[in-house]
């Protein structure tokens, strides 16, 4: 269903616009550190064993695919995304 709102609504101008608040979603899906760095910022190349994560391997591994997907959209390269939105995480992350 995202795959078809992205290939037929969306420009690549609005995916564009997209990506920096999925990439900090994700982040946070994938819990944060390293991994969720990884997972924000090489989407393509995202992979995770068995560790525990806040959201079903299910849900991070399709928030990953839409992040794919609005990056080929937009014309930029799954594999390096431009680095992640910082924010403040108060430490939680």
């Amino acid at each position: 269903m995202t795959e078809d709102i992205i290939a037929s609504v969306w420009t690549p101008e609005e995916c564009l616009a997209q990506i920096p608040a999925v990439q900090v979603a994700v982040y946070v899906m994938a819990g944060g550190g390293i991994r969720g760095l990884l997972a924000a910022e090489q989407p393509a190349e995202f992979h995770t064993d068995n560790t525990r994560m806040p959201y079903s391997k299910r849900r991070v591994f399709s928030a990953v695919g839409t992040l794919v997907r609005l990056a080929e959209k937009a014309g930029l390269d799954p594999h390096r995304l431009p680095p992640m939105p910082r924010f403040h995480n108060l430490g939680v992350f």
